[in-house]
């Protein structure tokens, strides 16, 4: 059974961001990139406990597949349902993970020999004859401008 899973209103289209995280989710080799980062991914200590290393790989893809930040990252993670589903968590129990539990993962799978996390997706979609073309998501930023000293 798969991790991903949305609730869709009655006779309502799935949005389409869910229906391309479902269809990566059935595509992608997930217990090979899980095996790649396990040697590098630390265990369990005294302190705070690691994030489970299924969550982050599937964060890993999410930001690899999407092309956004650490920081943009931990923003589709908490804005997007669909994208939160995806990597197993509910966005607001418990929390998930942030921009540096985001980025440390980022940092340790770019230490994984021979770009091979790369690959393995890589070749994932294209053996399923998957083309995946990146498109453009334009965000709004609404800038406030200071008005001290301008007449008008």
């Amino acid at each position: 059974m798969s991790l991903f899973t949305t609730i869709s209103w009655p006779r309502g289209r799935k949005p389409r961001r869910a229906r391309l995280l479902e269809r990566l989710d059935s595509i992608l080799p997930w217990h090979e990139l899980e095996s790649l980062a396990a040697p590098l991914y630390p265990a369990p200590a005294s302190g705070r406990p690691p994030y489970p290393l299924r969550l982050m790989v599937r964060v890993w893809v999410l930001q690899f597949i999407f092309g956004v930040s650490d920081e943009s990252g931990e923003d589709l993670l908490l804005d997007a349902h669909s994208a939160a589903s995806f990597v197993g968590i509910d966005p607001w129990r418990p929390r998930p993970p942030g921009a540096t539990a985001i980025r440390n993962f980022r940092l340790l799978v770019d230490r994984v020999p021979g770009d091979a996390f790369r690959l393995a997706v890589s070749d994932a979609l294209i053996s399923a004859g998957a083309d995946l073309r990146l498109g453009q998501i334009r965000e709004p930023v609404l800038r406030i401008m200071p008005t001290k000293g301008i007449q008008c």
